[in-house]
């Protein structure tokens, strides 16, 4: 019964994001989008797919080759954080897995069980290479100090490194 709950979970994360990347029209941040009968904007704000603009590049979360990159691109949603990861920053880049973000309060209210598929930033931040390619080195800094006292939980769709296809089960990453 768990897992049926978490493959739904998954499989809801998978349904939202695709969406959303659907009606961004493929980009990974589009601010405005086209009308069929004509080419002026129009502005798509309030949208669920708006504010991914945190960008961070970090190791270690495909199993097929530790080195590779995943792509984060995060916002701050209901007082947690929410990433989609990508396989590159290119504009056709794909979308494999999503990570969630809780402060220590909200991880402190999972049972045992829970907690120990969450990994803790101020361990895993320095094992993981990870860079802020868009801030500068203080603002990256400031971030950090913020991510340090809170949890991520990984929900890999698949491994980019291992298949160009999306294949084999999803998982949650356990990076320690």
């Amino acid at each position: 019964m768990e897992q049926n709950r978490w493959m739904l979970l998954v499989g809801i994360l998978v349904i939202g994001t695709i969406i959303g990347y659907m009606v961004r029209g493929g980009s990974a941040a589009s601010p405005t989008t086209q009308t069929q009968q004509d080419s002026t904007p129009i502005q798509t704000q309030d949208k669920p797919h708006q504010g991914f603009t945190l960008h961070i590049d970090a190791e270690k979360h495909f199993p097929g080759d530790e080195k590779k990159i995943a792509h984060h691109w995060c916002k701050q949603v209901s007082g947690m954080y929410e990433c989609q990861l990508y396989d590159s920053d290119a504009k056709d880049a794909r979308l494999v897995g999503v990570e969630t973000v809780v402060g220590t309060d909200t991880w402190k209210k999972f049972d045992s069980k829970e907690q120990d598929l969450w990994h803790y930033h101020r361990e895993e931040i320095p094992k993981i290479n990870a860079k802020l390619p868009d801030l500068t080195s203080e603002e990256a800094a400031k971030v950090v100090e913020t991510l340090n006292e809170t949890y991520g939980k990984v929900y890999l769709l698949w491994d980019p490194s291992k298949s160009d296809l999306p294949i084999g089960q999803p998982v949650i990453t356990i990076l320690k």
